[in-house]
């Protein structure tokens, strides 16, 4: 970061802060109104959603008429990508955050039934600080709808989302912190690409950017025109459709699961970006897991019990995940070194690297980081949860947020999860002979690490990169932390707001849906764990092994063997549902960059750079229109434009 552009320094002003926080104000209010109320899309999706694509691709490019019009009212680089690192730290928050939390929490005392038993099985064991009480009909309202008249019955609700709230700060903190300390190692020493920064950076360069080349207007206008013409059966609904990425599917017999062939601009867009190694290893161990699960089906060979958020491929999630935590790993034994002086410069004193151009100095990281970990191990403790389960569970976590931030930066892949959660690798070591005592806060952290998607930890580290350019340093820390809390602070109130005006049981959201939603999922499980303990479940535990070892040839083989073409990181993601629906876009970008390369050479890549960026800007431009006339003429029967 000691090289930066001529702009470098001068992204931060007032202008960019404010139209950075109206950005904040757009996610945090846009996404719950599109998905919950417009039935439009679910426009925080990925890690490049289109809620922040779309306004920032208009940004760009009404900045780009701008220089020409009128230079010194344009904004500068470095400002754009203030803009753009505000609204992707908060896209996580709307719904995967605070949308499962108020669902998961306010549920355990609305949807308990006589079938259910939860008054037995649950309610006993619920942190009474972290639930909103039942008291007189302040959760019935929220489910059913505020009467005329009466106010938000906040009192409620303000001790439990304190608690909640600070947890889940302290969790940013120590991802924040983690990049900080990883950052010059996955930049500098293994020089991964960012594939998803690239867009930006392309988008915004004045000179030999994106915006002045004729192929990037040919892709724009071919990845729009495909959504708009789609968009005429919204009002002709036997109009023909051209839906290329709901595509179809193929089997290669019973029991095998279905190859999807779908056509995603967006993703054909950003894995174009990344390495043709990695684009190639991914589809290709797609279909061995494909084969893999198909056989096992075939011999009635699954040795494990269901987990929450798994969607199919379960035992071959196992076994991803224990690529996952060998993948991250290898990733600290491969920098043991800087990890090395990292930790003498804090706990020794030996400075021996330069961290100015860092987001925090590496002693604030480090110490920071560890007493923000103790306060989320203190807060699970507290909760409920026996130490070593605590304990446990955060190493699921980190590892979590840690592989995915990993794989996002280096393969392009903006949509992802992890394998399995953290409460289930807990409970694999473990067992779920544990006790309710710790089965129901256990599951109570679903509302946070449940359904992971969109969070935080990439966006910090792609906030970090862009630093390159926007030469923010030190001062991105606090306006970073400004956007999570204004985007916390506005979603909190936001979605409390619709749930009490309109009934959370009306809402579009299975998060909400009757019997208690997400709750259900939470608390049935638990009760299933209780009615049914076991221990320590080997099966998974084997399948994560031999994931765990298989990545580890690979790994060993990438590292020996120049000419050795697979890299290990398409085993982590191969077995996830994301997967199964990109998988051809993922071929797709690669054959046409392998025959770019091969034909044209690096100056034929680059020369097509600016197409795939326009497919990406053009359906992120398709998306935002589709909203605009949901909002317009469809409203509460909104058509969903994916990914």
């Amino acid at each position: 970061m000691d090289h930066l552009p001529p702009e470098a320094g001068q992204g931060l002003t007032w202008r960019a802060l404010l139209l950075g926080l109206l950005l904040v104000l757009v996610v945090s209010l846009g996404a719950p109104y599109s998905l919950w109320l417009v039935g439009s899309s679910e426009p925080t999706w990925s890690y490049f959603p289109s809620i922040v694509g779309f306004p920032f691709v208009l940004l760009c490019l009404g900045n780009a008429l701008l220089r020409r019009l009128g230079p010194r009212f344009a904004l500068r680089q470095g400002e754009l990508l203030v803009i753009l690192v505000m609204g992707l730290v908060t896209t996580g928050i709307p719904v995967f955050i605070l949308g499962t939390l108020i669902a998961l929490i306010a549920s355990p005392y609305y949807a308990a039934t006589p079938e259910n038993d939860w008054a037995g099985y649950i309610q006993p064991y619920l942190p009474s600080w972290a639930i909103p009480q039942p008291v007189g009909d302040s959760i019935r309202w929220f489910w059913e709808g505020l009467p005329a008249g009466q106010p938000l019955p906040l009192g409620v609700w303000l001790g439990p989302l304190c608690w909640w709230l600070s947890l889940i700060l302290a969790v940013y903190f120590v991802c924040l912190c983690l990049v900080v300390i990883l950052r010059r190692q996955w930049v500098e020493q293994e020089r991964l690409i960012f594939p998803l920064t690239e867009m930006p950076r392309l988008l915004i360069e004045e000179e030999g950017g994106c915006v002045g080349a004729p192929v990037f207007w040919i892709g724009l206008a071919l990845s729009l025109g495909l959504v708009l013409f789609n968009m005429i059966s919204y009002f002709q609904p036997g109009f023909p459709r051209t839906d290329i990425w709901a595509g179809f599917s193929l089997q290669f017999g019973r029991d095998f699961p279905e190859i999807q062939f779908r056509l995603i601009p967006p993703i054909l867009g950003f894995i174009f970006l990344a390495s043709t190694s990695i684009s190639f290893s991914i589809w290709f161990f797609y279909l061995v897991a494909v084969l893999q699960e198909g056989v096992t089906n075939r011999f009635g060979y699954d040795l494990t019990r269901p987990d929450a958020f798994v969607w199919g491929m379960q035992s071959l999630s196992w076994q991803g995940w224990g690529a996952f935590v060998a993948m991250v790993l290898w990733s600290l034994w491969t920098g043991r070194e800087h990890l090395g002086a990292v930790g003498r410069q804090v706990f020794r004193g030996r400075r021996t690297l330069d961290d100015r151009g860092e987001i925090l100095s590496y002693r604030v990281a480090v110490w920071g980081g560890l007493l923000a970990l103790g306060y989320i191990v203190a807060w699970l403790w507290h909760s409920g949860l026996d130490l070593y389960l605590a304990l446990l569970f955060v190493a699921g976590v980190l590892i979590g947020y840690t592989g995915i931030t990993r794989l996002v930066i280096q393969t392009g892949m903006y949509y992802l999860t992890t394998p399995v959660g953290g409460q289930a690798f807990a409970l694999a070591l473990t067992g779920t002979n544990v006790g309710a005592a710790n089965l129901v806060p256990l599951s109570l952290n679903y509302a946070w690490f449940g359904d992971v998607q969109s969070v935080f930890m990439p966006s910090a580290a792609h906030a970090a990169k862009l630093d390159e350019v926007a030469g923010v340093r030190r001062r991105l820390g606090p306006v970073l932390g400004l956007a999570v809390v204004v985007g916390l602070v506005t979603t909190t109130w936001f979605v409390l707001h619709l749930c009490y005006k309109y009934g959370a049981g009306n809402l579009r959201s299975w998060y909400f849906a009757a019997g208690g939603g997400i709750g259900s999922m939470a608390f049935d499980g638990v009760i299933r764990q209780l009615n049914d303990p076991v221990g320590v479940d080997w099966g998974k535990v084997g399948y994560a092994g031999f994931g765990a070892l298989v990545y580890s040839l690979l790994a060993l083989c990438q590292y020996r063997f120049h000419w050795w073409p697979l890299h290990p990181v398409g085993l982590a993601v191969a077995p996830l549902w994301m997967t199964r629906l990109c998988a051809f876009s993922v071929f797709c970008a690669w054959a046409l960059k392998t025959l770019i390369l091969r034909y044209r050479g690096v100056a034929g890549y680059r020369a097509a750079r600016p197409f795939f960026v326009g497919l990406i800007a053009g359906f992120f431009l398709g998306a935002g229109i589709s909203f605009g006339v949901d909002v317009v003429w469809f409203f509460g029967v909104g058509h969903g434009v994916p990914w």
